[in-house]
């Protein structure tokens, strides 16, 4: 906060230069603690009380008995508010200090030196300083032994308390009684904080009156039921009869705190007369608060017999009378928030009078309303049993789903996978499946799709925990259904999303859904295989649905231009292998894993370490699956970047036979023998080659293999229409969705259903113009293929293009030591060849131009998350011009 002055060198403060304030940089924390505690200046007096604690722990416990205690005994009398009401929010943690530092001379220290500073600070006038002086009464009073809590802290309370000149002090008392009652125990409430409130409900200031009817529910928990309603239930009734408006109003705010400290059967009888006396008051302001609290109430009651029928219709009278009153929006937000449990306590007996009332709260103009009802539809759900879920609110949770205020849609995403656990029938799934592709359609927010990507796991869980229906196969089928119509796109969709943390969270989810949409995956380990990834269980052996499900990953992800998707695999394949037996894993995704370990893209590596070491270390799941284990060890012989390689030095891993990296190699199971001849833009070498976003292919545009559903929409993740699913007709969706048995002869057993469209051939690029530069952005294109191109990327390697170009015709452009670096090495070969007496021809700058080189380019995506592209190529060397033709170009071209 202040300068810390050279030797010999003074900062002057204040008003006047005698003001003088030091700080050397030499202080010592006990002579600086001493220079600002002592110090004229009231900021720096606050910077002591700040650091007070931090200075304890540097200088130890004797300095501080010796020297900072007397400092703050001293500034508890400060002139300045804002020090003492600093100085008291620092007292709980100087306390644990001084106890924890010597537990018996230090216990002492805060009984003899700390409470009495408490209790002058108490009685303060201003009500900051007085306030956190309770505080820090009620944090020291957890330090104490039984002794002192009633002979140093109850008898400052009861001081404070009979403080007649002062009715904020017995106020402030009033509330410490309150909160100190738990620590306190049962016998000192009894014998004296019940007496005390009694007494003070008869207060003559209405304050005070007020103070207490809002305080009497933690010392009523202490207390026995009997002691409440024999002692303390009286003197409350006095506060709900009193002559201010203003405690019958604090009196109808803490009612049901009070009737919730007793027993259930204990609740009824005594406290619905109160209900119906303020629902009755003549203020209208103790009438509102009573309205708000009357579904708390009715739910506090527990059993339907114990609700009178009064309340009950009193209720549903206030949720219709909201409806034409725009000023009671607090009040349908309260009815809204009490609503799941006034029908689980009344039941289905009584939802015929609620009905209505449902409704209308979920239609109520005000959003904070709505997602209130949102966020407990789910409870309602549970309280009325599958048929009335299914008649009565699966439309309202429908039109929950598809609100246009983003916090209602929030609010009820959360509890999909209960609904679908709660409305088991396959019409009720249909309804809640085109309910979530509607509110995708909508979900132009990230934070809606990172919701829907956590509701994965919950959503196949409930379907995974669906009962057995006596129609068996209409069960399954129904299930099936809903997990390849909605769950396998949305997983995919997510997957692929422009947001890091949207990927993240729904390839997390990878486990559950290939355990829902493939089950045979996770079949028991004993089933076949060897675990070596070399086809013991192969695709073949698959179901054909499963079998293009785990296609597609490989191709559309593992194989994928876009790094994104490349590091999406990576993760799902971590959450996958902790489920899935290691020989299935092995047979099936294993060596498309393995070959990201050597990507061109230092990301890509760096997640695959990241993940993935854990599981090849020596003991790890995969810890002697060889391929794995190779693949890592590689890469820690041929990584260079250095934290990348922190992530590998670390591990043990077992020991292989030489003829272990050799395998790395080989063909993926089944997935390199597809009929359409492999994917030709990908490189063998470590799943990527150039294919990747560190390669410049000539003639080619740069593209992302999308991961999209092909089945209606053309747009992006995150736009509008990006899984408008229902775009086409239910029986084509069920089609393009639902695989069928391949037809002999025909290859269509290899191909998934949502294959993405074929990749163009490259066509020769044609010459571009040095001048010629980017007019405007790139036009998307009208096929379909807008999904498969990353623009940004693009628009990177094209103007890496025009500036080498540049260089290589503008001499000016190019820096006059790299021109003559590379003239010394044209001159080194020139020497070399000149002993063979061969000629060197000229270097080709156009030439030049056309060799392989990357783009080094920070991706950053809409939540925040850089993702940089890396490990680029240097670029090949371009023609050396000397100086002095150098000159002469540039003469030249301002001749012309």
């Amino acid at each position: 906060m202040f300068g810390v002055r050279k030797p010999q060198s003074k900062l002057l403060a204040g008003r006047a230069a005698s003001d003088n304030v030091e700080v050397d940089e030499n202080y010592t924390p006990l002579q600086r603690a001493h220079h600002f505690g002592t110090s004229k200046l009231s900021l720096q007096r606050l910077v002591f009380v700040n650091e007070l604690v931090d200075a304890a722990h540097d200088v130890g416990y004797e300095a501080t008995v010796a020297h900072l205690l007397p400092i703050v005994r001293k500034l508890a009398s400060d002139g300045e508010v804002l020090v003492r009401q600093s100085l008291v929010g620092h007292f709980g943690d100087l306390a644990g200090f001084l106890i924890q530092a010597n537990p018996d001379r230090g216990y002492q220290k805060v009984v003899d030196d700390m409470l009495p500073v408490v209790s002058l600070l108490l009685a303060e006038k201003q009500g900051e300083v007085r306030q956190g002086a309770a505080d820090a009464l009620t944090t020291l009073a957890s330090h104490l032994r039984p002794g002192e809590r009633s002979d140093q802290v109850l008898m400052a309370l009861i001081s404070l308390s009979h403080n007649n000149d002062d009715e904020d002090a017995r106020g402030t008392a009033v509330q410490l009684l309150n909160g100190l009652a738990e620590a306190l125990g049962q016998d000192l409430c009894r014998q004296f904080v019940g007496v005390e409130l009694i007494s003070l409900c008869e207060d003559p200031a209405f304050r005070v009156r007020k103070a207490t009817a809002s305080n009497f529910a933690e010392v009523a928990k202490v207390v026995s039921d009997e002691y409440t309603l024999a002692r303390l239930l009286p003197a409350f009734t006095k506060l709900v009869e009193d002559a201010h408006w203003g405690v019958r109003k604090a009196a109808a705010e803490s009612l049901v705190s009070l009737a919730m400290s007793l027993r259930a059967d204990n609740r009824q009888k005594p406290f619905t007369p109160l209900m119906d006396q303020l629902l009755a008051d003549a203020s209208r302001w103790v009438r509102m608060s009573a309205v708000q609290q009357l579904g708390y109430f009715i739910a506090a009651l527990e059993v339907p017999e114990r609700v009178p029928q009064t309340l009950l219709d009193q209720y549903v009278d206030i949720i219709e009378q909201t409806k034409a009153n725009p000023d009671a929006a607090d009040i349908s937000y309260h009815c809204a928030y009490t609503f799941a449990a006034v029908v689980k306590t009344m039941g289905q007996a009584q939802w015929c009078s609620l009905r209505g009332s449902f409704e209308s709260l979920c239609r109520d103009p005000q959003p904070k309303t709505r997602k209130a009802m949102a966020a407990s539809v789910h409870i309602v759900a549970e309280a009325l049993g599958e048929e009335l879920t299914e008649l009565e609110v699966l439309k309202q949770c429908e039109s929950l789903l598809q609100d246009t205020a983003n916090e209602v849609r929030l609010a009820a995403l959360r509890n999909v996978a209960t609904m679908v656990r709660l409305a088991p029938r396959d019409a009720s799934h249909r309804r809640i499946s085109k309910a979530l592709q509607s509110t995708m359609i909508k979900a132009d927010n990230w934070r809606l799709r990172h919701l829907v990507a956590s509701q994965l796991n919950g959503i196949c869980e409930a379907l995974a925990s669906l009962p057995a229906s006596t129609d068996s196969g209409a069960a399954v089928s129904a299930v099936q259904e809903m997990t390849w119509s909605v769950v396998v796109p949305f997983f995919l969709q997510l997957c692929s999303d422009v947001v890091a943390e949207v990927r993240d969270e729904a390839a997390r989810a990878a486990a559950r859904v290939l355990r829902q949409a493939a089950p045979e995956l996770f079949e028991d380990p004993g089933a076949c295989g060897t675990g070596e990834g070399n086809g013991g269980c192969p695709l073949s052996r698959l179901s054909p649905p499963a079998a293009r499900l785990v296609r597609h990953l490989v191709r559309n992800f593992a194989h994928c231009r876009s790094f994104r998707n490349r590091m999406a695999y990576i993760r799902m394949c971590d959450s996958i292998v902790r489920e899935t037996p290691p020989h299935k894993f092995a047979d099936v995704l294993l060596r498309p894993l393995a070959r990201l370990a050597s990507d061109p893209v230092k990301n890509v590596r760096h997640c695959w370490a990241a993940t993935m070491v854990p599981h090849a270390r020596q003991g790890g799941r995969l810890g002697q699956v060889a391929i794995l284990v190779a693949a890592a060890q590689r890469l820690l012989k041929r990584e260079g970047d250095a934290e990348v390689r922190r992530l590998l030095v670390a591990a043990q891993f077992a020991e292989l036979p030489d003829a272990a990296d050799s395998a790395l190699s080989g063909p993926e199971s089944d997935l390199d023998l597809e009929s359409d001849g492999g994917e030709p833009w990908l490189a063998r070498e470590g799943g990527t080659g150039a294919s990747s976003e560190c390669t410049d292919i000539a003639g080619e545009e740069p593209e992302e293999e999308t991961s999209q559903l092909e089945i209606g929409g053309n747009s992006p993740v995150g736009n509008s229409s990006a899984l408008d699913t229902g775009g086409a007709p239910r029986g084509k969706l069920d089609e393009a969705i639902l695989p069928e048995e391949p037809s002999a002869g025909t290859g269509g057993g290899d191909e998934f259903s949502f294959m993405p469209p074929p990749r163009p051939q490259p066509q020769p690029a044609a010459p571009r113009s040095p001048q010629s530069m980017p007019s405007g952005p790139r036009q998307q294109p009208n096929d379909g293929d807008s999904l498969r191109v990353d623009y940004v990327e693009d628009s990177l390697v094209e103007q890496a293009e025009i500036e080498r170009e540049l260089d290589s015709t503008f001499v000016a452009r190019r820096l006059l030591p790299e021109a003559r670096e590379q003239e010394a090495a044209l001159a080194l070969q020139a020497l070399a060849t000149a002993s063979s007496e061969q000629l060197l021809p000229a270097p080709n700058a156009e030439d030049a131009d056309g060799a392989n080189s990357s783009v080094e380019a920070d991706q950053v995506n809409d939540a925040g998350k850089e993702e940089v592209a890396v490990d680029a190529v240097p670029a090949a060397s371009e023609s050396v011009l000397s100086p002095d033709l150098m000159s002469e170009d540039l003469a030249r071209e301002e001749a012309e």
